[in-house]
């Protein structure tokens, strides 16, 4: 029906909105209660012809609503002549956006606005305190977002979770601020998570998921009957995006965890949300039951973070080692390269050997198939003396792990301290060029350079300390998995394929030293740091006598390892004879 030149006679629209505010008040305002006293009233001021638009759930701050949008829609198109609402509140609270409304839209459609309880007719006169009201309906929606800060602020830094239980979780039945794990989910993340270490890139396991008719989160929760906001995916229900998988690998909430605070608005009026430096979120841990244990968390985050870098050979595969090559000298990476000439020839070298970066005075070189011999010898090694001389090896692992975690803290404490005590020198010494600037010892101009420079320095200060602060915090709350540990060692007992996965679980990195020649021998100083544990140095078990235990503490040996040319593909030809690198230690 078109707009006619009687209201009457032409349709009213009664618009109801409720907000998840709105349920700190009474009953009256509930969607049901809305629509019965919209009708009422509509009726008394002669509408029959009336079309219900309704928002649920929808907080008044924003006017992109979709009830309320095709309200307007329907305005624009000539189709209402009337909306009923039972507040001004109801159409918004931003005054503004609701002046706007009132003052220019609804006049120019010729349209009649009622609000029953706040005694608005425009009808009959303009109402002058209108646009009070439409300021204290925003003043109001500006308070309940305060308070709404001031209780998430409280029960976040309480350890009860503020955002919704991710793919994995249900909330508690039993207390709902909590999670349990979801188990149907929580295989789905387990297996995404052991793709990964595999060496499965995001897509690959997105398409995997798909072909099994693995149904991805958005769908998931609506078979459940969960509402999620934000949930909107158009994706058909067994196709996951790499994003989700994504997602799903960095969330630290799979290890028990519960993270607060990872985000805010700078205002109650945007949605917007802003990411949180981690030195600002409130972290908890153990808080749940762990679906992902926190080793396997960590190696999968080091595989994310190091190993995604653009594919560098000819035949676009990228080494299992990526990331995991250091230089003792520089610090950087071992970048993966190979021969322009034969390009079966791989090899690592320094990224900033000749870069101008940082100084690096040698090439840190070494050959993929050397290093993979190297690697797989000492697992072998490991595993051997792991299964033979489990106790003691037990007692090792303990005491070097230990004292990796000891002598880490340590270092991190001691630049803590020293950046605080530097912090507190620049307050005396601003304090002092303050009193001097005062005195008329020196100049305005110079007040302000050395103030600038004083201030940007402590400014570099804090984002250290932060750092580090974060960095002891999070420390405190990792623990070894000695059983799991030991029980990942015994999985690569002779081990005669180098794989991802097992990089990914026995290794942390790799330090490889400049090789040296002498009277025609290569000699070549590899280190290889254990997940855990550190450079723990395997001892030759055929040195210990029978009957004796190794208890960790005997003599480290300090030979260098000699590969050479001739040493590594003699071994490589002769896989059944003695390795010639068994009676030198790989550290």
């Amino acid at each position: 029906m078109k707009l006619s030149d009687n209201h009457k006679f032409g349709t009213a629209a009664l618009y109801c909105r409720l907000s998840r505010d709105d349920n700190m008040d009474t009953e009256s305002n509930s969607i049901q209660n809305q629509k019965k006293l919209l009708q009422k009233v509509a009726r008394e001021k002669g509408y029959t012809d009336t079309l219900f638009f309704v928002d649920d759930g929808i907080t008044g701050t924003t006017m992109k609503r979709p009830g309320f949008q095709k309200m307007l829609t329907a305005i624009e198109a000539g189709y209402i002549s009337a909306v009923f609402v039972k507040d001004l509140s109801r159409l918004g609270r931003n005054y503004i956006e609701v002046g706007k409304l009132t003052e220019e839209f609804f006049p120019q459609y010729d349209v009649r606005l009622v609000a029953v309880s706040d005694g608005v007719d425009s009808d009959e006169g303009d109402n002058e305190f209108t646009p009070f009201r439409n300021i204290m309906n925003e003043w109001y929606a500006k308070d309940i977002s305060k308070k709404r800060k001031i209780v998430n602020k409280m029960k976040g830094n309480a350890g009860i979770p503020l955002s919704q239980p991710p793919y994995g979780y249900i909330k508690n039945p039993d207390d709902p601020r909590f999670w349990v794990v979801d188990s149907k989910a929580a295989d789905v993340v387990r297996r995404i998570y052991d793709m990964a270490l595999e060496g499965y890139g995001l897509a690959e396991i997105a398409n995997a998921l798909g072909r099994d008719g693995i149904v991805n989160p958005t769908y998931y929760w609506r078979s459940k009957g969960v509402n999620r906001s934000g949930s909107k995916s158009t994706l058909e229900p067994t196709k996951w995006g790499h994003t989700t998988v994504k997602k799903i690998l960095t969330l630290q909430e799979y290890c028990g965890d519960v993270i607060n605070f990872k985000s805010y608005s700078k205002s109650y009026k945007m949605k917007r949300r802003i990411q949180n430096p981690e030195e600002n979120r409130a972290i908890f841990l153990n808080v749940h039951e762990p679906i992902i244990d926190r080793v396997t968390w960590e190696k999968v985050q080091s595989l994310q973070k190091g190993t995604r870098r653009k594919k560098p050979t000819v035949t676009q595969e990228p080494s299992v080692f990526s990331g995991r090559l250091k230089c003792p000298e520089c610090g950087g990476n071992l970048n993966f390269h190979f021969n322009q000439k034969n390009h079966d020839i791989k090899f690592f070298s320094c990224q900033n050997h000749n870069s101008g970066l940082r100084k690096c005075s040698a090439t840190h070189y070494i050959r993929l198939d050397f290093l993979e011999q190297v690697v797989m010898y000492e697992v072998n090694r490991l595993a051997a003396f792991a299964n033979e001389y489990e106790h003691d090896f037990v007692k090792a692992m303990l005491g070097r792990s230990a004292k990796v975690a000891e002598n880490d803290r340590a270092r991190k404490q001691r630049e803590l301290n020293s950046l605080l005590a530097r912090d507190k020198e620049l307050d005396m010494l601003f304090e002092r060029l303050y009193e001097d600037n005062v005195a008329g010892k020196i100049d305005d101009a110079r007040f302000a350079r050395m103030s600038k420079r004083y201030e940007q320095e402590q400014g570099e200060i804090s984002a250290k300390v932060k750092a580090l602060r974060l960095e002891l915090k999070k420390a405190e709350g990792q623990q070894m998995d000695m059983e799991g540990f030991l029980e990942t060692v015994r999985r690569y007992t002779h081990v005669t394929k180098i794989t991802q996965r097992m990089v990914s679980e026995l290794i942390d990195h790799i330090d490889v030293y400049h090789a040296e020649k002498q009277d025609g021998v290569t000699n070549q100083q590899v280190v290889i740091h254990y997940n855990c544990i550190g450079d723990f140095e395997v001892p030759d078990r055929r040195k210990i006598p029978e009957g004796r235990h190794y208890h960790g503490n005997e003599k480290r040996r300090s030979s260098q390892l000699r590969p050479g040319t001739d040493c590594s593909m003699n071994f490589a030809r002769n896989k059944n004879a003695e390795c010639p690198l068994q009676d030198t230690q790989i550290l």
